[in-house]
């Protein structure tokens, strides 16, 4: 199951992403993890690892062998995508993403056998005035002094030169990366040059990828993560890290460390009974020092726990979002696609198939709540969701509220009421009109769905400091472990809900997103079968607009109605094109299709008698907008309404600032289309 979830992953960001290659550079001087082997090929650990995932997508990366310097200055210049073979930094870059970790590297002492049986950090903090083999690096230098300040350096550039120096005796160890220098080890039948068992400095290693590519951080984190889980992965790091990653042998380990004992136990007691006085201070400075590095290792510790945690909570996420949008998408597609299958039979009666349409229509709602939120939870959570503040009618607004959810608590038989306990409101009321909808929408829509019967009642009391609202139900309540947890993301308080009650889990974690942005507050109190209680309480943000604005007013429905209309449809889909001419079949005489921007223009500048344009906001040739600036040059008077999927909320000033003078979104409403029409020709 969790093969095809990874896969269901794949095929959806290769399918929805466009078609372009990446340039990414790999390291030809880093064995074992990238080199170019004695015929010249590219080989190693990285490479493969790339190689694997070029596979996954094709041809859509393309590998380029290069030194590591120039693959960071071809990285900074633009002139490639990513690296293979990265080390991520101790602090947030803003330049570049990193995708998820491929390996963890680390740093060892090496000693010659022939000079010394081992080698440890405890013994290097013994020898007076120790001379170390290692690149100059001021991390490499300050770490072999913080531990023995004495120390001496021999700087080398290569593996080569390391293992030269190791061969002398004076050199006390050398100070590199663990498995490349064991690789160079085996390379040169080096064998007595051998590694302590600490591994030092760990470092995660991964792809470098510019920021401007996004979607190639996606595609190398779900690439790997594909490779992980069919085993391609392991197979790789078997065949060049494995035989690397070893420790020496137990009883060498176990002798090492014996004999320490047995050397620094024996001289404890003999500096115990010659200098106790001089003792008792070094061990009190030891014991300090020992405390501090325990300190630090159990903060390491817990910081590792804590990541690995988030880890495995993400994984389990990301688990329960697409097993729980399987569900929540194909399911109305299972009632959208087979009644819609049924109907074009004639077997069934009249009454039977308004049945089935009404469960299309009730389908495609669900469907289209699903999407709305998954696009709320994602503008949320990379940060593009903005507040924008304008006066509140909190009457209408719960007016509105009251008519929407009265329908379905009636044929529910539960009480629905809204109760105004008091409007004290003498200064303009701020705040974001979208969000506190959606807010109480989502509140009220949860107390309905989780209620079999007794009642959903919502009171509310605005003053000019804030607005306080309680929704209360007789529902079947929220256990009080789980009543953190309902605000996450896809989560209800029982997992046995989702084959009770449909939903996304989704309403409460955007609810509380709102309330944190509008400096609000929510509150649960809950009971197990005996309902539960939301109090919501939200400020005036009146300090964050200087001008107050109107209250958009409903759609008059007071003016007349047109007919005999000549109507341009610009609309490329042919689904949606004849689900507008149907809808307006009744105030037309004559409709003009337009299949993109540029034959749009066209039209309307040889018909200078069209009353009405319909103008797509995506269109093939020419974008639906920039065609309504060239019509709006040599036609200022038609009434022109943009029809758009787009869900952002300032979409409306920006259809307005190209020459429309409205704009309605899709699914398209008939009704709301025909007042929209009839108030644009009234006011014109």
């Amino acid at each position: 199951m969790r093969g095809l979830t990874l896969l269901s992953i794949f095929c959806i960001l290769f399918i929805t992403r466009a078609f372009a290659q990446y340039d990414i550079m790999v390291s030809t001087d880093y064995p074992p993890y990238s080199f170019e082997d004695e015929n010249g090929e590219l080989v190693g650990f990285n490479t493969e690892i790339l190689i694997a995932i070029q596979k996954l997508y094709k041809n859509e990366i393309k590998i380029i062998p290069g030194t590591w310097q120039s693959a960071n200055t071809n990285l900074e210049e633009g002139k490639i995508d990513a690296i293979a073979g990265a080390h991520y930094p101790g602090s947030p870059d803003n330049n570049f993403d990193y995708s998820r970790s491929v390996i963890q590297t680390s740093h060892g002492f090496f000693f010659n056998q022939n000079f010394t049986r081992s080698f440890s950090q405890d013994k290097l903090r013994t020898i007076k005035e120790p001379q170390v083999v290692l690149w100059k690096n001021d991390v490499l230098i300050q770490y072999i002094l913080s531990i023995n300040p004495n120390a001496k350096f021999v700087f080398i550039d290569n593996y080569e030169d390391l293992l030269r120096e190791l061969d002398k005796k004076e050199i006390s160890c050398g100070f590199a990366s663990k498995i490349t220098t064991l690789y160079y080890t085996e390379k040169f039948s080096k064998t007595y040059i051998r590694a302590s068992n600490e591994s030092i400095l760990e470092r995660t290693m991964g792809f470098k990828i510019s920021e401007k590519n996004p979607e190639l951080t996606k595609m190398l984190d779900n690439g790997l993560e594909v490779i992980m889980s069919n085993g391609e992965y392991q197979q790789i790091y078997d065949r060049w890290i494995n035989k690397y990653n070893h420790d020496n042998s137990y009883w060498n380990h176990f002798i090492k460390y014996l004999v320490i004992a047995s050397i620094v136990i024996s001289a404890i007691i003999l500096i115990l009974l010659i200098f106790n006085n001089i003792l008792q201070n070094r061990v009190r400075k030891q014991t300090k020092n020992l405390e501090l590095q325990l300190a630090l290792n159990l903060q390491i510790t817990k910081e590792l726990e804590h990541q690995k945690f988030k880890a495995e909570e993400s994984d389990r996420m990301k688990s329960a979002f697409l097993a729980n949008m399987s569900h929540e998408i194909r399911t109305p597609m299972n009632g959208i696609l087979g009644f819609a299958d049924l109907l074009k039979s004639d077997q069934y009666t009249k009454d039977e198939q308004n049945h089935f349409i009404d469960i299309i229509q009730q389908s495609g709602e669900r469907m289209l709540v699903t999407i709305n939120n998954i696009i709320e939870i994602s503008k949320i959570e990379s940060g593009v969701e903005t507040l924008h503040p304008a006066t509140i009618n909190f009457k209408l607004i719960m007016h509105e509220l009251y008519h929407f959810f009265a329908n379905e608590a009636k044929q529910k038989g539960i009480e629905f009421l809204v109760e105004e306990n008091g409007y004290e409101l003498d200064v303009p009321f701020i705040s974001d009109s979208h969000k506190v909808n959606s807010i109480l929408t989502n509140l009220i829509k949860n107390a309905l769905k989780f209620t079999m019967k007794g009642h959903v009642i919502v009171n509310y009391t605005v003053t000019n400091h804030q607005a306080t609202f309680s929704i209360s139900d007789t529902g079947i309540g929220i256990p009080k472990d789980k009543q953190n947890a309902i605000f996450e993301y896809f989560v209800q308080a029982d997992s046995s809900h989702s084959a009770r009650f449909e939903g996304s889990g989704l309403g409460l974690s955007i609810s509380k997103n709102y309330i944190k942005m509008l400096q609000g507050d929510i509150q649960i109190e809950s009971e197990t079968g005996q309902g539960s209680v939301f109090r919501v309480t939200l400020p005036n943000l009146s300090d964050l607009i200087t001008e107050t604005q109107p209250q958009i007013p409903l759609i008059a429905s007071e003016f007349k109605v047109p007919t005999n209309l000549k109507v341009l449809i610009a609309e490329d889909d042919r689904a949606s094109l004849f689900f507008l001419k149907y809808i307006i079949s009744d105030i037309s005489s004559e409709i003009l299709h337009a299949k993109n921007g540029l034959e749009a223009i066209d039209l309307a500048r040889k018909n200078v008698d069209i009353d009405l344009i319909l103008m797509d906001s995506k269109m093939p040739e020419m974008e639906g907008l920039e065609a309504v600036k060239q019509i709006r040059i040599f036609n200022q008077k038609v009434l022109i309404i943009s029809q758009t999927a787009h869900v952002y909320e300032n979409y409306r000033s920006i259809a307005l600032a190209a020459g429309c003078d409205d704009y309605i979104e899709k699914p398209v409403k008939k009704q709301k289309l025909i007042e929209m029409i009839a108030k644009g020709l009234n006011k014109s």
